[in-house]
């Protein structure tokens, strides 16, 4: 079972990621932004598997090549570990993807 963190859980993970997030009304909250449209794109790809993966599904949206994401578990409404786990793959991902 998915279990809701609490504040300090949240504050502690939040230091812990390699690239930092925002907590912002509930929500773990980025904005991604890459050097091109086919970057963001090939971003959301990746990520997707991963979410696929482990059951866990972002709100995000794409303009161009900026990707905004905000990131919650829904069915305990509030942050989990999936939540932390997602974010950090994410990161991962822009940091790849960007660096090549």
């Amino acid at each position: 079972m998915k279990k809701k963190l609490n504040d300090n859980q949240i504050n502690e993970s939040l230091s812990n990621l390699s690239i930092s997030w925002k907590l912002d009304d509930g929500f773990l909250k980025k904005h991604f932004k890459f050097k091109s449209f086919d970057n963001a794109i090939q971003f959301i790809n990746i990520v997707s598997e991963k979410c696929n993966e482990i059951d866990h599904h972002p709100k995000w949206t794409n303009i161009y090549n900026t990707i905004e994401v905000e990131l919650n578990t829904h069915d305990i409404n509030g942050i989990s570990i999936l939540d932390f786990e997602l974010s950090e793959f994410m990161n991962m991902a822009y940091s790849k993807i960007e660096n090549n």
